[in-house]
Formats: structure tokens, C-alpha cells, sequence
């Protein structure tokens, strides 16, 4: 198991000092698919039309491995 640690940027960055274990990289970008959508569930409601949510994944050297993103765009349409 190798330790990867997930830095969430939501309009604020968050950084991850206790990291997760995962059995590889592919295992852990499966981890931050999941929760971009999560954050987004809650975050997205709270920020306007226009949000960009971003996980980055650090290897337990510091290396940045992976980066994820997720954004929504709302238009009014009628106003």
C-alpha cells in the first residue's frame, strides 16, 4: 500500500497532511473520481454559476502525480 495525499482547491485550498493508502495510483485517481463529484454536491449550491473544483494527487515524496478537475457553468436564461 502506498500512501497518496489529496489537495482539494474549491475556492480554497485545502491541503492534505494525513494522506490516504491505496493500493496503487490507478486506485487512488479512482478515490479522486469519486470525490470531485462529492464536493461538488455541496460546494456547487453555495458559489454562484461558475465553479472549478480540483484534486491534486502527491505521492508520499511530494510529487504531484495526477491532477483532476470539475467545473459547472450555470446561464440564466430568462431573468
Amino acid at each position: 500500500m502506498n500512501r497518496y495525499f489529496f489537495d482539494i482547491n474549491d475556492g480554497r485550498n485545502e491541503r492534505d497532511d494525513v494522506g490516504t493508502l491505496c493500493v496503487d495510483l490507478h486506485a487512488a485517481v479512482t478515490e479522486a473520481k469519486k470525490l470531485l463529484p462529492a464536493i461538488a454536491a455541496d460546494e456547487v449550491p453555495k458559489d454562484g454559476e461558475r465553479q472549478a473544483i480540483t484534486v491534486l494527487i502527491s505521492d508520499a515524496d511530494g510529487q504531484a502525480v495526477y491532477l483532476g478537475a470539475l467545473a459547472y457553468t450555470g446561464t440564466w436564461l430568462i431573468r
